[in-house]
């Protein structure tokens, strides 16, 4: 046989590997399904010779045909065409591989990505923990403060010294209110310590069992969390007082004599019968130490039995007197620590006289910042996925958008809050959750239908307002009343409850509900700040649905309605505290430094015989002047004496609603026998000086004198109230035409309640002081401005009694250099605070009070004319 040479003999071997490597080949080929279109593409470059992107790979029977079909293929170069193909192979094969790694890469650095999101998510839990553990620190720092006080106080009685407590804000609150009595020369001690003491030892077994028959009451209904967010529970759950009324003075089997009678006055004593909590003297800062407790005081003529004011009657004698302000701290002098509180009065009229004292506000003067809330207003108008263009598509939207920020914040707790005319919603609901001990967040409009408001808080045991302290239970929103059902036989004083309903639940009426709420719906913070709490049982936006009064006297204070004989008074005639003048004497024309806050309750309200029909004309409503005045306001006739414009119907006072809803708080309103009075004559009098009465002879007189072109009444809807009597007295002047030398004057209410609602008091200064918001007032105009009402409610969040002095002393300050002159109501418009507010709601205050404000002005404007 001849030899063959050496690339005869390598061909079989070539052409049995070709055959292997286009086997592997047609392997990957194959496999190319679950690649990307990127590898598969680049895997099929493979030779024609193998088939690849451009032909089918045949199937493969078995090694033989591949390696007949390979060894059958012509081949101009031997030996080279199968070293090119493993070349190409290796090729893609190190491509492949390096397609792979680099997906691995990509793998990994996703990988690398969530592991980042974890660790971060990690922290933001352990910052939540510690940032809640702080806050849990701060919301029980006054729980272990006041816990403190009850280990401390046995052995502070022991060795005669006090536990410390200053509450925050407690010396600004006295020193605002005693600046506001600082003209009566007002003392902080006195010595009726044993009676008063004595008095409130007497009282503490009944106070105890009062409260809790009226803790019961609430338990019973299933609803313990109302009982403890205002009235009496909010005082004895928070302070861990149990107040008493202790009347020393006068006569009758309620009060305390005085051993030497202390000519005429009487003192109301406020005092804490339990005393072991909450501690306030004798310390270094005496009074300072109190509770800012605000407290409504009252003493009125007492009523008989025919619901009439008792007295005597006669021509021109007063009949009787009416008294009422603020309690102040009172420091014991025997070194007793208790809190305590006192007002004095000194009637001049001798009869029966009956008090109240009910709870208003604690920490009133706590300012706020509006920025901490944080509110971050999305809107929601739409909702991908739900169909309809009613409201329902918006509350499932809101729905999520609730959920959604609790989850993602780990905040395992929400409950609603049901608001009462909320007209700024962001502002109450960051109120609500600054109150609400434990809340971190809100959002506004809430989840559940009717609710404005939606709280957060980390877990269910942070809300302390809704636990239940005897059994760490969460209580709830539920409660087993409806407003129609629940009625009380008697309370205090045994006076029936017959025209008194429960406060309204959230779900008994309709409410103000459509898709305008949702398209400001907005989220923010609680402020972390000290903050003021409403504590009576009038309106309240945030209170009168959400954690309603069961009965309008649950804010009274035990012992309220006690009458007090007062006989033989010194003679007629006020005098200031210190003078002493001889009967009969005249008092001289009040000045404007008689309208200072200093002399905001100098002064009372005296009442006379009703004047007969031949000295005044029938007292009917006035439908001759034209006036958009919405309250009852009686008719007066410009030739009638000026005594006769102080003529009212008290009972007709306050009895329409001009908004929806208000029914229910009139039918829940307190009452007492001043509402009865359809034939009510009196005026207000200041101690020392006289305020003169004008009639429309001597208006027009000063007109003319004074040259006066216009009479301006400025201001919102107390401006309103004051516009209709301003009208009334004015509608037959005949006023000069304007002039460069005619007078305009104007009475301004400076839209104190709105300035109340919105503004910081830094804010609030640095308006008075804007040259573009109160200018100095010209030659050619005066300016007078009235004062803040004497409020017992909270119509908006901030809108209390404390903040109207505040912001009342404030604008004496700064605006009377720039010439605005006081009107100073707010003695006057606390006698009439729950008797002629309008819709009930404790702050738009007309009848006697609102005259008060007209007849000061016209005399002050025309006192020189008419002196």
């Amino acid at each position: 046989m001849p030899r063959r040479g050496l690339g005869a003999r390598c061909r079989p071997y070539l052409a049995a590997v070709l055959g292997l490597v286009c086997l592997i080949q047609g392997i990957f080929i194959a496999e190319r399904q679950y690649l990307s279109d990127d590898l598969a593409a680049a895997f099929g470059a493979a030779s024609p010779g193998c088939g690849g992107s451009e032909a089918r790979p045949a199937r493969i029977v078995d090694g033989a045909t591949a390696v007949g079909n390979a060894t059958a293929s012509p081949s101009p170069r031997p030996g080279v065409t199968g070293v090119n193909e493993l070349d190409t192979l290796n090729n893609e094969l190190q491509s492949r591989n390096s397609e792979i790694e680099a997906l691995k890469r990509s793998r990994n650095n996703e990988l690398d990505i969530l592991n980042s999101e974890i660790d971060a998510l990690k922290r933001d839990a352990t910052e939540k923990q510690e940032a809640h553990a702080e806050a849990v620190k701060e919301y029980a720092a006054s729980i272990d403060t006041l816990n403190s006080e009850l280990e401390s106080s046995n052995s502070n009685l022991e060795g005669g010294g006090t536990a410390g407590w200053r509450p925050a804000g407690s010396d600004g609150w006295r020193e605002q209110w005693a600046h506001a009595y600082s003209s009566l020369g007002v003392r902080s001690t006195g010595p009726d310590d044993g009676l008063v003491l004595s008095g409130a030892d007497s009282l503490r077994d009944e106070t105890l069992a009062g409260l809790a028959s009226m803790e019961r009451r609430y338990e019973e209904a299933d609803a313990l969390p109302d009982f403890r967010a205002r009235g009496l529970g909010w005082v004895e759950d928070r302070l861990g007082m149990v107040l008493a009324v202790v009347v020393v003075g006068g006569s009758g089997k309620d009060a305390a004599p005085r051993p030497d009678g202390d000519g005429g006055r009487v003192s109301v004593y406020v005092v804490d019968v339990v005393g072991n909590r909450t501690r306030c003297g004798p310390g270094d800062g005496g009074p300072a130490t109190h509770p800012p407790l605000t407290m409504w005081v009252r003493a009125s003529p007492a009523a008989d039995a025919s619901g009439a004011a008792s007295g005597p009657s006669g021509s021109g004698e007063a009949s009787a007197e009416m008294f009422a302000g603020t309690a102040l701290p009172h420091e014991f002098g025997n070194g007793d620590p208790r809190c305590a509180w006192r007002y004095d009065f000194e009637p001049r009229t001798a009869g029966a006289y009956s008090v109240h004292v009910k709870l208003l506000t604690y920490n009133g003067f706590a300012d706020f910042d509006p920025e901490r809330c944080n509110a971050n207003v999305q809107g929601l108008r739409r909702v991908p996925g739900v169909d309809g263009d009613g409201i329902e598509p918006l509350e499932e939207a809101n729905r999520r958008r609730v959920a959604e920020l609790a989850i993602r914040n780990n905040w395992t707790h929400t409950r609603g809050v049901s608001g009462f005319k909320m007209y700024s919603p962001n502002d109450a609901c960051c109120e609500a959750c600054t109150r609400a001990r434990g809340c971190r967040a809100w959002t506004t409009p809430g989840s559940r239908h009717y609710d404005n408001c939606q709280l957060f808080f980390d877990r269910v045991e942070d809300d302390l307002d809704f636990a239940d302290g005897r059994t760490g239970h969460y209580l709830g929103r539920g409660r087993s009343y409806t407003f129609t059902k629940q009625t009380f036989g008697y309370v205090e004083r045994r006076r029936r409850l017959q025209e008194r309903r429960l406060a309204v639940a959230p779900d008994d009426i309709k409410k103000p509900w459509g898709p305008d709420m949702f398209k400001n719906a907005a989220h923010g913070t609680s402020r972390s700040e000290s903050t003021a709490y409403f504590l009576g049982c009038g309106w309240s936006s945030l209170m009168s649905f959400e954690s309603p009064c069961h009965d309008p006297s649950d804010d009274m204070v035990h012992g309220s309605g006690v009458r007090v004989q007062v006989g033989s008074p010194p003679p007629p005639g006020p005098a200031p505290p210190g003078e002493e003048r001889p009967e009969g004497a005249e008092r001289r024309p009040c000045t404007l430094e008689d309208e200072r806050v200093s002399n905001s309750f100098a002064g009372r309200w005296v009442q006379y015989p009703f004047p007969d029909d031949e000295t005044c004309s029938a007292l009917v409503q006035d439908r001759k002047t034209k006036a958009d005045f919405r309250d009852f306001r009686a008719e007066y006739l410009d030739d009638e004496p000026p005594l006769c414009w102080h003529r009212d119907d008290i009972s007709r006072h306050a009895n329409t609603c001009v908004e929806p809803g208000c029914q229910w708080v009139l039918n829940h309103r307190w009452k007492t026998s001043l509402r009865k009075q359809d034939r009510w004559y009196g005026r207000w009098e200041q101690y020392g000086c006289n305020v003169m009465d004008v009639s429309t002879a001597d208006l027009q007189k000063c007109v003319d004198e004074r040259r006066i072109s216009k009479i301006e009444v400025r201001g919102a809807s107390i401006a309103e109230i004051l516009d209709g009597y301003m009208i009334q007295r004015t509608h037959g002047i005949k006023f000069v035409k304007e002039g460069g030398n005619t007078l305009t004057a104007i009475l301004d209410t400076l839209k104190f309640p709105h300035l109340l609602w919105h503004n910081s008091v830094a804010r609030q200064r640095s308006l008075f002081e804007d040259d573009a918001q109160f200018p100095p007032v010209p030659p050619t105009v005066e300016h007078y401005w009235v004062s803040g009402f004497y409020i017992t409610s909270e119509r908006e969040p901030h809108t209390h009694v404390d903040r109207s002095l505040q912001f009342t002393r404030l604008a004496e300050e700064i605006l009377g250099e720039r010439g605005y002159r006081p009107i100073n109501v707010l003695g006057p418009t606390a006698a009439f605070a729950y008797d002629t507010d309008g819709q009930a709601d404790g702050l738009h205050i007309s009848g006697p009070p609102a005259k008060v404000a007209v007849q000061k002005f016209f005399h002050h404007l025309c006192r020189d004319v008419l002196a």
